[in-house]
Formats: structure tokens, sequence, C-alpha cells
């Protein structure tokens, strides 16, 4: 694994300045076919003689990561699950090779990617995804996943947001104990699966009560770094140039560490990137996650402590992230600890984790049928920022926690309605263009989602898991 920021040095530097890569991402991903120091050195040999010709360079010295997925075609005559259970072997990836010379970190299992541009793991996308690989009857290539994720814990101490050498400092949502817990479930013997995955999920567990995550007893987003992001080196470093705020690009790694990179929730002008605040908000969804982590290290231990905490924090949720005078759930502002009343899917989290009484389920569920459950699902946000988790998109596991949460509530006709709607988006997509994607427009599901610092992407592991979850 290469930190390439730090063993490449001004190459990576000009490399990401050049303009010449739509998509900065895959610089920071790709191959060198010699060591580091080597190609450095030739390229100050080749600037001491003059101007560079840097696309030459890289293509002398550097492999760009293919998509596998890429050599797929859609045939017409399937109907959207015989797509997904087509699709899936060209998700899958074997084994990582550790003496690959680039910024992967190499997993000793095989695992699913998540498709297009992200050519490796990701911690919540693998959850969602994992939905889908259970109902395939895929249980071994899941407990291999859980297998790479046990052993990032005992490597790092988190699983990161993805494998790659520069999200190391960064986790995403925990879904690490519920994949446990389904996989137990899935394969009918939760007590042997408890107790494999009891030690990284406590590790883990531990993580965010333990550090800058959990702040006054609630837990917010964070980065253990604050400079500018290594996959968006270029268009960080340009910013950095116009003068940003002081800890931007730490507020800025914490939504990418929420999954939500970017959306209004965390901006106090939304047409404004540089306003972004991250960790000064308890995040109502991370909060409802660890609240599902007690209860499930409570199940698979014996220590009272994960119930007591649990307790604590269920009481919390409703008390604290809960507005009356909008009858849902919010993120809370750190400072004077208020609601930040805006109205994003995050706010079902709630009802998905069991932290809402009967009443505030209800209300909740009202104040999202009308503002955010549009004809094609829900709207991440009702606010159009122009960036991509906010109006008009909708994502599949924001659909599938509102889902579960009214469910849990005994909401069932705006639980199918949701359902319904959902599915026939993916199904409209997919009998227009031949594919699953990555997030979609609610509003116009024929109509391109928007927003976001890359192109829309094709595959797509958590869409693709989703469907199938929710078409059972």
């Amino acid at each position: 694994m290469e930190h390439l920021e730090h063993s490449l040095g001004d190459l990576f530097t000009d490399l990401h300045l050049s303009g010449i890569w739509p998509d900065e991402k895959a610089i920071s991903d790709s191959i060198l076919l010699i060591p580091a120091a080597d190609i450095l050195r030739a390229y100050h040999a080749e600037k001491a003689k003059g101007t560079v010709d840097l696309k030459a360079f890289y293509n002398a010295y550097f492999r760009p990561v293919i998509p596998h997925e890429s050599a797929y075609h859609t045939d017409p005559a399937h109907s959207p699950k015989q797509h997904l259970a087509a699709i899936w072997p060209h998700l899958i990836r074997p084994a990582d090779d550790p003496s690959e010379r680039s910024s992967r970190f190499a997993l000793p299992h095989p695992y699913v990617v998540v498709g297009g541009r992200f050519q490796e793991a990701y911690y919540w996308d693998s959850y969602f995804t994992q939905l889908g690989l259970l109902k395939s009857g895929q249980s071994a290539l899941v407990r291999d996943m859980l297998d790479n994720f046990a052993y990032a814990i005992a490597q790092i101490g988190h699983i990161p947001n993805g494998f790659r050498s520069y999200f190391l400092t960064r986790a995403q949502p925990p879904f690490f104990a519920q994949m446990v817990q389904d996989y137990g479930r899935a394969v009918g013997d939760l007590p042997t699966t408890y107790a494999r995955y009891l030690p990284a999920m406590q590790q883990e567990y531990r993580y965010f009560i333990d550090s800058p995550h959990s702040h006054h007893g609630l837990a917010r987003y964070w980065d253990d770094a604050s400079g500018p992001r290594v996959e968006m080196y270029g268009t960080d470093l340009e910013a950095q140039h116009k003068g940003v705020p002081d800890g931007y690009f730490r507020h800025l790694r914490a939504a990418c560490e929420s999954g939500w990179d970017f959306s209004a929730r965390w901006l106090t002008d939304p047409q404004d990137l540089t306003t972004i605040r991250t960790t000064d908000l308890w995040a109502v969804d991370l909060n409802c996650l660890l609240l599902r982590y007690e209860e499930i290290l409570c199940d698979a231990s014996d220590d009272p402590s994960y119930r007591q905490a649990a307790d604590l924090r269920r009481a919390a949720i409703s008390k604290r992230f809960y507005s009356a005078e909008t009858g849902y759930f919010h993120d809370v502002l750190i400072a004077d600890g208020t609601p930040n009343l805006l109205t994003t899917a995050a706010g079902m989290f709630p009802l998905y984790a069991g932290a809402a009484s009967q009443t505030q389920a209800e209300t909740a569920a009202d104040w999202m049928q009308q503002h955010l459950l549009a004809a094609g699902g829900l709207l991440t946000t009702d606010i159009a920022s122009g960036q991509q988790w906010d109006h008009p998109n909708g994502w599949a596991p924001l659909q599938w926690i509102a889902v579960q949460g009214l469910r849990r509530y005994g909401l069932h006709d705006l639980a199918e309605s949701l359902r319904q709607r959902w599915l026939a988006t993916c199904d409209a997509v997919f009998r227009a263009h031949g594919k699953f994607v990555e997030k979609y427009n609610v509003l116009d599901p024929l109509a391109p989602s928007t927003g976001g610092e890359y192109a829309l992407q094709d595959g797509f592991g958590w869409s693709n898991g989703v469907y199938l979850d929710l078409a059972d």
C-alpha cells in the first residue's frame, strides 16, 4: 500500500493540477509500474530538461485501474432480477495482491466493489450490497467480506471509508454489527457468528466512543486528518489557494465519513460549500447506528454496560433530536443543543433504530410524507442546492432505512407506498438504459440525477442490493 501523496511528492501534485484527468481519483488509484522513488527520480530528470509531457510520462510509469464491469453488456431480454444476477460476478474481486504498488489497502479475502470509479470495497455500501448477496444465496462471499472487515479492524482499529491508503483516517456509518447479525441469522447460527466477530465489533465500537467522534456523550462525524483530500487533491489545493475557513478540510472529510458528500445538511448556506460545518453537529443517523451497535453488542456478550449505554442513547435521541416544532428528527447543533431544523432523510433513522415513541414515529412519518416523499421515492433533503445528497436525488440506502423504520412502527401503508415507488423508479431506469445507477432523480426518474464531484456511476452495489431486498 502506497501513500502516493508522500512517495510521489511534487509529481503527485503536478498530475492532480494538470487538468488532464476529468476524474482525479483515477490518479490517486493508479498502479505504479516501478518503485515510487524511481518514478520520482525519472520525473525530476525530465523536468531538468524542460517541460514534461505529463500524459506521456504517466503512460510510461503508471497503469490506470479499469472497471471490470465495463465489459458487461446488458441482455435486453433480462428482467431487472436477471440482470442483477448476471452482473454480480463482474463486481466481485479476488483477494488483493499485497505486492501491488498502489494506494490499495490489500484485503485477504474476496469482496464486492461498488462499481464505476469505485474499484475498491466501501464500508456502508457493503452493508446494502450484502442485503442483495444474502437474497442471492451468496453467504460464503458475505463471510469473506466480514472477515475482511475484521482484518481491517485488527490492522487499523476501524473499518475505513474505503480500502485505499487515503481513506484510513476516517470510517463510514457503522453497519458492521448489523452485517454480522444479518449474516448469522441468514446462515441459522447467530451464536457462533457473534462469537467469531465479537472482538472486532467491540474494538470498532470503542473507535467511535473513545475518539473525537464522541463529544459530550453523543456522536458526530470526524476525520483524523485535516488537510486536502488525496482523492480530490487538485480540487482541494485550488480551494485552499482561493482561501477557505479554518477547519474547512476536516468538515469536508467528516462529511465524506458520513457518506453524504455533499449536502445542504452540513452547510449554513446551501449554495456555498465553504460554509460546511459537519463536526459541529451531532448526527442523528450516526447516533441511531451506535444505538443499534450497543443493542447487538448486548445480545452478543454478557456485558450489561452495553444495555445501559443503549438505554441512555435511545432516550437522548428521543429527547434531543426530535423537534416539537416540526414533529421530525434532525441533527443537533453541538454549541447550543438545539435541533438544526433542516428536513433530511436521515430523520428516519430513529424509526429504523427504534428510538422514537409511537407518537414521534407517526408525526415524523407525516412530516416525511409532506416534505420528502416524491413520485419516485424519498428525497434526500427538500433543498435544491446542486449537491448530490440533496433534492431531487434519492439514494437506495435511505429508501431502505425509511421502509424498515415505517414497518417497525406499524406504518405499513406508507412503507409499501415508498417501496413500490422506489422499485418503479429502478425499473423505469433499467428499462430505459439497461442498468442500475448510483442515485436516482425521484421527481422525474428518467431525468438524470444531479450534483457531485464526478459523473453518475453505473454498477451499482447498493442499488442492486436494496432492489433485491425490497423486491422480495
